[in-house]
C-alpha cells in the first residue's frame, strides 16, 4: 500500500511527487519568462553589455535550461518505471 498526498483535492502518492514538482516548476518558469519578455526586451535587449546584463541573462536562461533538462529528464524516469510496472504487473 502507497503513501497518499491528499490536499485542495489532489490525491498524489509519494512516488509521484518529484514528477509534480517538476511540472509545477516548468510551469512557473516558462510563465514567468512568457509574461516578462516584453519588458526584457525592452530594458535588456536594447541596452550595451555590461556585467549586470550578462548575469543577467545567465540567470535567467540557465536557470531555464536546467528546468526544462530536470522535466525531460524526471518525464522520461517516470516513463520507464511505468513500462516497468506495467510490465511486471497484472494491472496495466
Amino acid at each position: 500500500m502507497s503513501a497518499q498526498l491528499q490536499s485542495a483535492g489532489i490525491n498524489i502518492t509519494v512516488q509521484q511527487l518529484p514528477l509534480a514538482v517538476q511540472v509545477v516548476s516548468f510551469t512557473l518558469v516558462v510563465y514567468d519568462h512568457a509574461i516578462t519578455f516584453a519588458q526584457e526586451v525592452t530594458f535588456f535587449w536594447s541596452s550595451s553589455w555590461s556585467p549586470s546584463r550578462i548575469l543577467y541573462f545567465m540567470i535567467r536562461y540557465l536557470a531555464l535550461a536546467q528546468v526544462c533538462l530536470n522535466a525531460v529528464t524526471t518525464v522520461g524516469v517516470a516513463k520507464v518505471h511505468n513500462d516497468l510496472v506495467c510490465y511486471t504487473s497484472i494491472h496495466c
